[in-house]
């Protein structure tokens, strides 16, 4: 999050929405407006950006999306989320941010959607009002949480070796820390830092979204399935996929859209 945010003129609102789990596009080309969102506790997803780098959101976060921008949305944990789009001069790179409680910045959001969605001729200065309040909020809370980025910067090989393996039956914590040169104690409290989640749950975050993608496709048995996402065993599969689910894989149904 750079410091132009604190000089930012917002010079146009496009939308102030609720959007329901499972609902609008998984693919955005060329993004027409700035984007703020607010995710729903049950929510996790990853952005994954046309230069290759992946935006991982979890339950709970705020994050940006860029202008101009072009992504593929994965659905890791279904929900919701409201968003405000706009215009403004500000130039940035995707980020998150997590609040220690998101009851303050929750009730910003849902003020601005009612007042998009009430049609009343003020709605503009209405919601670029709350949009303000709302940056006040996530530019505080930045500041409260800020970490160095070489501290991050740390953990980076993992990350890149999780997104390209996270696939392989064996993929240890130890293995992770080794490969950024730290002890697994540090890695472990950057990464969750990070991601708001272990090493383990972001991995199997991964594997339960993989499978379901796999599944929905109808190409594959829950055993090839349980395979093709790192798992020696089906019933370790079958119980991991039931626990974040909600539902086990041989009666997974994708959600109607």
């Amino acid at each position: 999050m750079t410091e132009n945010w604190k000089e930012a003129v917002i010079s146009k609102i496009s939308l102030a929405i609720y959007v329901k789990p499972d609902t609008g596009k998984h693919i955005h080309q060329d993004r027409p407006f700035h984007g703020l969102v607010l995710n729903e506790e049950t929510t996790v997803r990853d952005y994954c950006f046309a230069d290759g780098r992946v935006l991982h959101t979890n339950g709970g976060e705020l994050f940006y999306l860029p202008k101009s921008s072009s992504y593929r949305v994965k659905t890791i944990r279904l929900g919701g989320c409201y968003a405000i789009n706009f215009d403004a001069d500000i130039t940035d790179e995707p980020f998150t941010v997590r609040f220690r409680s998101t009851d303050t910045v929750l009730k910003l959001f849902k003020a601005a959607e009612k007042a998009w969605r009430q049609q009343d001729e003020s709605r503009q200065l209405v919601v670029m009002k709350t949009l303000y309040e709302i940056i006040l909020l996530m530019r505080s809370e930045r500041q409260k949480q800020y970490r160095p980025d070489a501290q991050l910067c740390l953990i980076a090989p993992a990350v890149e070796k999780i997104s390209a393996d996270f696939t392989e039956n064996e993929l240890s914590v130890a293995e992770l820390a080794t490969l950024c040169g730290i002890s697994e104690a540090y890695f472990r409290r950057l990464f969750i830092g990070k991601f708001g989640m272990t090493p383990k749950e972001y991995i199997i975050a991964l594997r339960i979204g993989y499978a379901r993608q796999l599944l929905e496709s109808g190409q594959f048995t829950v055993g090839e399935t349980a395979r093709l996402c790192g798992y020696a065993e089906v019933s370790h599969f079958s119980r991991e996929f039931k626990k974040r689910v909600g539902m086990p894989p041989n009666g997974y149904r994708p959600p109607r859209r």
